[in-house]
């Protein structure tokens, strides 16, 4: 009897996306990767049915408006490709703003996604390290309460748990605020919560001329649940 390996071979791809692409849903994410990776012609798993596509996973959906390096999708392939010949396959059908950083078989599965950092760029009226302590002396507190919605409706929740460090700085022109939030699909933070509950409790962003005042977020890095970097 011939035995046949059902083992499913996982490709993992860290990407990037920056600038303009920051504003594409992850919807359109899909699509748009959908597209690549057909198009890169790595022997690729489909679904079943009468429409199939390739059987990919994303890590942690980045929500709009968000630029990240730090992104991942794992694609089921049907047998092993060198790692420096996918990546260079995936790159020639992406852009300057969606680039593959590394592609390889992983030994760790996307449930093992517990932190993610980011920094948090604010030119707002009133930078000086004075706002930073006050920013500081806010997301230390034992109790850090925004309103979210739930599927029982919009109830007060306190995130406070769900931020492993946060620590902002003066660099001479902006506010920074390099932080760890969760990443648990259960008690996912998105950091535009966080900087709600900066607008409302230490009042950045609150000039009433939108042109004056913005923000950016950058998802950096990914982490274990012991702190180890993701991969």
């Amino acid at each position: 009897m011939v035995q046949v390996n059902n083992t499913p071979i996982n490709l993992r791809v860290k990407f990037k996306k920056t600038g303009r692409l920051q504003y594409i849903s992850h919807l359109d994410l899909v699509r748009t990767m959908h597209k690549i990776v057909v198009r890169s012609r790595l022997p690729l798993k489909y679904t079943e049915g009468f429409n199939p596509k390739p059987k990919m996973v994303f890590a942690a959906p980045l929500s709009i408006g968000t630029e990240s390096v730090c992104e991942f999708l794992d694609l089921r392939l049907s047998e092993r490709v060198d790692e420096s010949v996918a990546l260079e396959a995936l790159n020639r059908n992406m852009t300057d703003e969606m680039q593959a950083v590394e592609a390889y078989y992983p030994n760790t599965k996307f449930t093992d996604l517990r932190w993610l950092s980011y920094t948090v760029s604010m030119k707002t009226a009133g930078a000086s390290d004075e706002l930073c302590e006050r920013i500081n002396a806010a997301l230390s507190s034992d109790v850090i309460e925004i309103e979210k919605k739930t599927k029982s409706g919009i109830k007060p929740v306190n995130i406070r748990p769900l931020i492993k460090s946060a620590d902002a700085f003066f660099d001479g022109e902006q506010i920074r605020i390099v932080c760890l939030l969760s990443a648990d699909p259960s008690e996912f933070l998105n950091p535009e919560y966080m900087v709600k509950y900066l607008r409302e409790s230490v009042g950045v962003l609150s000039d009433p001329c939108i042109i004056n005042e913005y923000y950016s977020i950058l998802r950096e890095e990914a982490y274990t649940a012991d702190m180890q970097k993701f991969r």
